[in-house]
């Protein structure tokens, strides 16, 4: 149990710094591309609370995450990765690409 602890946590860290230096890289042109001004927030702190659930968000996906794999017995960590991938593609991608089809920012509106 202490090393299903510590493997989710390390998962749902590693994710959210992915995440941080995915934002650190691209912050100011996804501001731009949400009609923001970068140069608005220069002085600004960062809100801690985005960042705690983000953290929280991340943590909990990786428990989840653990908890099917282990279930339905997949235990080998090419095997896991793979259906990971799987799961993030088949779920959050197409969650993700509808919302956004809806949303008209996926492109034109429909």
């Amino acid at each position: 149990m202490q090393s299903a602890l510590i493997a989710i946590s390390s998962a749902g860290l590693a994710g959210w710094l992915f995440g941080a230096a995915w934002y650190t890289v691209l912050g100011k042109p996804w501001q731009r591309a949400h009609g923001m001004n970068p140069d608005d927030c220069k002085d600004k702190k960062m809100p801690m609370t985005p960042m705690a659930v983000a953290l929280l968000g991340a943590i909990v996906m990786a428990a989840v995450l653990y908890q099917l794999l282990t279930g339905l017995g997949v235990m080998e960590i090419g095997h896991g990765a793979i259906a990971g991938l799987t799961l993030g593609v088949g779920f959050m991608q197409t969650a993700t690409l509808v919302n956004n089809q809806f949303q008209g920012k996926a492109g034109c509106p429909p």
